[in-house]
């Protein structure tokens, strides 16, 4: 078969431009260190790559996530520990205001010290974090989870606690909803409040509890005061709020201006005008947020003269003291969570970096270059190349033209 000139040339050429491609790609490999430089290279090989770089780099996120939450936690941890030295505080000054030698002049400047620490407690359950959301508002971060009202601390977050993923399928948890640890505290004993009053007349002038086991016997219900209009004399009428039965018979009673209804236990004053359709609303209170404990003292404190009951400011003080005890356990456990969600964070972040210890020798087998072979190779390749390019420049001469 006859060869041409042409099909000489051409098959050299393929096989210089094969020979130097190998050579490059050796040279790339050199370089960049590693085996794979794309696809193409190792269509096998880099699709485990691939898979191993993304999980490597999930769990590098992961861990990110994890010390964020143990940042966001130990901003909680610090404000806990310091509600428990104002608890502390106000411990102290309760037990010192009971002493019995305290002088009315002294238990105002001690009520100034109890209100300026139910300020810095106030202060402490309006915390932020980091990133500027209240700590304890549940999901709404923006809203400022404790306003101070005419009566009492209201709380105005929700009962959700905010999660961070640590894990493919872990979360922990970053946030305490404020109600759990500062409003949902076990009263020392169960107080009746007013929590609803549809009168701009009536005034709910006193509730004085006369026997504590009837009014616990009453709880958890709540009584409902409402007012009528007979003939131009206005009557109320007391119910349950949870069946809407007449209670102790008090159904149509006159009202006078200035009544006292002793109900479960209780005496409760009624004072000022009332028109038809008036309701008055109390509710049994068996939990009592570690803000209205704190208050309750300051006040009681400031209205102590000398014609104050002693018996009176004794049963304060051993309510004060109570309450906060209680206040203090719950407080304590908070704290304690804080500090097992501190273990699965530790726990979590050793385990990614185990783990991505792993993947990257993994990674590391699968992509890197073994320098020496590829060396020995690019010599090898570098020997060819040039021997190949030579004998082409010696087919290349070898024509009649030359001879003649």
């Amino acid at each position: 078969m006859r060869v041409s000139t042409f099909q000489v040339h051409a098959q050299a050429s393929r096989q210089l431009q094969a020979l130097g491609a190998q050579t490059a790609a050796s040279q790339a490999q050199i370089s960049t260190g590693k085996r794979i430089n794309r696809p193409g290279d190792d269509p096998i090989g880099a699709a485990r790559v691939v898979g191993l770089s993304q999980e490597i780099a999930a769990r590098e996120q992961y861990i990110k996530n994890a010390q964020r939450a143990d940042g966001a936690l130990e901003r909680t941890e610090t404000v806990f520990g310091r509600v428990i030295d104002v608890i502390h505080r106000v411990q102290e000054l309760a037990l010192e205001a009971g002493s019995g030698v305290k002088t009315p002049a002294d238990l105002q400047f001690l009520a100034s010290e109890v209100n300026a620490r139910f300020e810095e407690l106030l202060a402490l359950g309006n915390s932020r974090g980091a990133n500027g959301e209240y700590l304890f508002s549940g999901f709404q971060g923006d809203v400022e989870p404790f306003v101070v009202g005419e009566e009492e601390v209201t709380y105005q977050g929700d009962a959700g606690e905010r999660l961070v993923q640590i894990g493919a399928v872990q979360n922990v948890q970053i946030s305490d909803a404020g109600a759990a640890v500062f409003v949902n505290v076990d009263a020392y004993q169960t107080a009746l409040r007013v929590v609803e009053n549809q009168s701009l007349g009536l005034q709910v002038a006193g509730v004085d509890i006369q026997e504590q086991e009837l009014l616990d016997a009453f709880a958890p219900d709540r009584l409902v005061i409402d007012f009528s209009d007979n003939s131009g004399q206005m009557q109320y009428t007391v119910r349950r709020g949870s069946d809407q039965r007449v209670v102790e018979g008090l159904e149509n009673i006159a009202y006078t201006g200035s009544d006292q209804l002793n109900i479960a236990g209780v005496t409760i004053s009624i004072s000022g005008s009332a028109v038809a359709g008036d309701r008055l609303e109390l509710s049994t209170q068996t939990q009592q947020s570690v803000f209205q404990t704190v208050r309750n003292l300051a006040e009681q404190l400031a209205n102590v003269t000398d014609v104050s009951d002693p018996a009176e400011m004794s049963a304060v003080i051993d309510a004060t003291i109570a309450n906060l005890d209680n206040a203090h356990s719950v407080v304590l456990r908070a704290r304690a969570d804080i500090g097992a969600r501190f273990g699965v964070i530790e726990s979590a972040i050793a385990q990614h970096e185990d783990v991505n210890l792993q993947l990257q020798g993994l990674r590391s087998q699968e992509e890197d270059l073994d320098f020496a072979q590829a060396v020995s190779d690019l010599a090898y390749q570098s020997f060819v190349l040039e021997a190949a390019q030579q004998s082409f420049v010696r087919i290349n001469n070898l024509s009649l033209f030359n001879r003649l």
